[in-house]
């Protein structure tokens, strides 16, 4: 593809440099923002190779999605047509990894049920979450907008095979090798978007579920299998399960962090390394929050950081299979 001549593209539907006030990436969006949007030509930029789709941002904003093998050059070549600084900007984090204590065994989550009646529950919860979202208008380039790339990645991404396919040209993907992730999630993880939007925000199971994916392929892993279930038992078998067939294990316990011993002595029999994963801080917390029965049992926690706590922890199980190699 030739991103210099799609750049060339992009600006002429734009209404040329002088209509361009800035320009920043992110993930998989080119940002723009306008002097004036009336001169936009969306039709053409709609058709223009490489163009996965539009999205507005307050009055004077656009956003032109493309796939993540190019989205960075992409930019880079209208960065330089316009002849103005390139921004680069990452979703919101606040990133802290808590080394293990002894005294506080640690936690787990993962991911997808394939239940015919939760997919269309996560469909239905992603469609009120953006449309409040949008309803939000001043608010949703801070809040909902910063994350909502994952949108456009599980448009993209049509499983882990795709994925795979897509990011092949990727400079952030190492080459793949034989290594399987398996990423656990426990009680009420499910209802992301709708549970206590102000702690876990409003992105939806489904769109961390595709972030793993992503971020798994990009690790190094050549298959991420996401399993979530309210149910202590079965997160015991599918960690039992594992055994023989994962290589490194995320997992979010939620609720069954601080009550679990089952899933504590499940992690030790299969000892395959595994990381914890809050999204959120859950050491300012509630004080029955403070215990982790799982902890020790995983070679890192990670809290606080939303769902980019995920990739984190893949990069840590991805180091730690290495110097293990």
């Amino acid at each position: 593809m030739d991103t210099a001549a799609t750049a060339q593209e992009v600006l002429e539907a734009c209404g040329g440099k002088d209509n361009i006030l800035s320009t920043s990436v992110c993930m998989t969006r080119l940002r723009l923002e306008l002097a004036n949007p009336d001169e936009v030509d969306e039709d053409r930029l709609k058709t223009l190779h490489g163009v996965l789709g539009l999205r507005g941002r307050n009055d004077h904003g656009l956003e032109v999605v493309f796939g993540p093998a190019i989205i960075d050059s992409i930019a880079t070549e209208f960065s330089a047509l316009i002849e103005r600084p390139l921004v680069r900007k990452a979703a919101k984090a606040i990133t802290r990894m808590t080394p293990a204590l002894p005294s506080q065994p640690k936690d787990a989550r993962n991911l997808r049920g394939d239940n015919p009646s939760r997919k269309a529950s996560y469909a239905a919860q992603r469609k009120a979450n953006r449309s409040q979202a949008q309803a939000k208008q001043g608010t949703w380039d801070q809040e909902a907008s910063e994350d909502a790339d994952l949108d456009e990645l599980r448009r993209l991404l049509e499983g882990p095979g795709a994925l795979l396919n897509t990011l092949e040209n990727d400079p952030e993907a190492p080459a793949a090798c034989a290594r399987r992730l398996l990423v656990i999630n426990g009680p009420n993880l499910n209802m992301l978007g709708v549970r206590e939007p102000d702690i876990y925000g409003h992105e939806t199971y489904s769109d961390l579920v595709d972030l793993c994916h992503l971020e798994g392929a990009r690790a190094g892993f050549s298959e991420v299998r996401c399993f979530q279930s309210n149910h202590e038992g079965a997160i015991v078998d599918v960690i039992q399960d594992a055994l023989d067939v994962y290589d490194a294990i995320v997992i979010n316990p939620a609720a069954y962090t601080h009550t679990s011993v089952a899933i504590l002595d499940a992690l030790k029999a299969v000892a395959i390394p595994a990381v914890e994963v809050h999204i959120s801080d859950v050491s300012e917390r509630e004080d029955f929050r403070q215990v982790s029965y799982v902890r020790s049992a995983c070679v890192a926690t990670v809290m606080g950081e939303g769902f980019a706590g995920y990739g984190h922890a893949m990069r840590i199980l991805a180091r730690c299979l290495d110097e293990n190699a």
